[in-house]
Order: structure tokens, then C-alpha cells, then sequence
């Protein structure tokens, strides 16, 4: 299954919209900080699954240069951006080998769907990196409570500012894989070491799980 085999037309249309998009770029600049993203890197960089493309126009903002963003749909509008927009599985990356020095995956491994299908992700992934070159990981990290939190954003609540109901109506329709996901997750680190990474730096929070992975040699 692809990386976009979780996205319905409902879902597409709450992720968006303009309540999440808001959010999306409020929050990336200190997702990347964590992921220690925020400083321009010399290198070509990759983004699998990369939406609308709102990571990478933070790191253009930051001077990184040489940015890719790969999804399963052409995303957004037609007017310039500041990435090459690249319309493929994330299984079945069209380029070379040793193409990129970092690839990124933001928010997305859950709709993979199966260890199975993140693992044909990270092969790929590794064939495409540089020696040297690095992955990095975000997505929730399963817990009790946050389990709960989700449950309850699904509720169609009038009452719910518009973030949270439109965030709800992308729960219900990813509803399987990303409670699959919540459950699994920790399955990724034996999946990451048989793929051929080494993770370098983990960071977690109450909701995320940050990753920074080199290709191990």
C-alpha cells in the first residue's frame, strides 16, 4: 500500500483546509528545530509524502537549497514553489542511487499502513541516500492518553474550535491507520536497524517521536 492509501477525498479536502494549514506552518518551524532541520545544510533534500509542500518551504525560508517533495498527488497551486514537485510511491522512489543527503518523512509513516510497506519505504531510502546521509523520522508516538485525546477529536462536536473539528474529520477517515499506528509504532526501531540505519538522535514529546537516522555502514 502507498503512502497516500489513507487519503480520501474527506480527507484531503481537512488537510486543506485553511484552519490546518495555519496550524501546519506555525508548528513545522519548531518540528524542524527538533529535528535540528532549521540551519541550511549543503545537499539535496527529499521529502516523501510531503503534502502541500509546507516542511520545505520552511527550510527554503532558512536558505537550504537543492528541495524535493514527492506525494502520491500533485498538491497546492501552480505557482512557483520553492521545491521540485515529484508525483511517485514513496516504495518506488524514481531516482538514482546515492541521489540525496537527507530524505525526510514527516507525519506520514502511519499511512504506510504495515511494517511491510515502511520497510520496502526505508529500503528505498537507503538506496537513494548518500554514504553518509541521513533520515529524518516524525510521526505520534502511541500512548494511553493520546489514544484517548483521538478518540474524542472524532466526535462531531459543534462546540470544537474549527482546527479540532477539522482535524476530527482527518481522524475519521485515517481512522484504522492511524490507530494501527498508535499501537505498532515501536515496531519502527527493529525495522529502521534491518533496513540499514543507525538512529542518531531521538527526541520525544507528549505527542511526537523525532528521529534523526544515518545510514549505517
Amino acid at each position: 500500500m502507498s503512502d497516500g492509501a489513507a487519503e480520501t477525498p474527506a480527507w484531503s479536502e481537512a488537510f486543506a483546509a485553511p484552519e490546518l494549514a495555519r496550524r501546519r506552518r506555525r508548528t513545522y518551524e519548531g518540528k524542524l528545530q527538533r529535528l535540528d532541520l532549521s540551519p541550511a545544510i549543503a545537499g539535496r533534500t527529499l521529502d516523501i509524502a510531503c503534502g502541500h509542500g509546507d516542511a520545505l518551504r520552511v527550510l527554503s525560508q532558512h536558505g537550504h537549497r537543492g528541495l524535493v517533495g514527492l506525494d502520491t498527488s500533485r498538491h497546492g497551486n501552480d505557482h512557483p514553489q520553492p521545491f521540485a514537485q515529484i508525483v511517485a510511491d514513496g516504495t518506488h522512489l524514481p531516482f538514482a542511487d546515492l541521489s540525496f543527503e537527507r530524505i525526510l518523512c514527516l507525519h506520514s509513516l502511519h499511512h504506510f499502513r504495515s511494517f511491510e510497506e515502511i520497510s520496502r519505504l526505508l529500503a528505498e531510502c537507503r538506496r537513494v541516500l548518500t554514504r553518509g546521509g541521513h533520515l529524518y523520522l516524525l510521526d505520534h508516538m502511541g500512548s494511553f492518553w493520546l489514544r484517548g485525546l483521538f478518540h474524542i477529536l472524532q466526535w462531531r462536536c459543534p462546540l470544537y474550535p474549527a482546527s479540532a473539528r477539522r482535524f476530527g474529520e482527518q481522524l475519521r477517515e485515517e481512522h484504522d491507520a492511524i490507530f494501527w499506528w498508535l499501537t505498532e509504532w515501536r515496531q519502527l526501531f527493529d525495522t529502521l536497524h534491518l533496513a540499514g540505519f543507525a538512529v542518531e538522535r531521538q527526541t520525544r514529546t507528549a505527542a511526537f517521536l523525532y528521529l534523526r537516522c544515518r545510514v549505517d555502514e
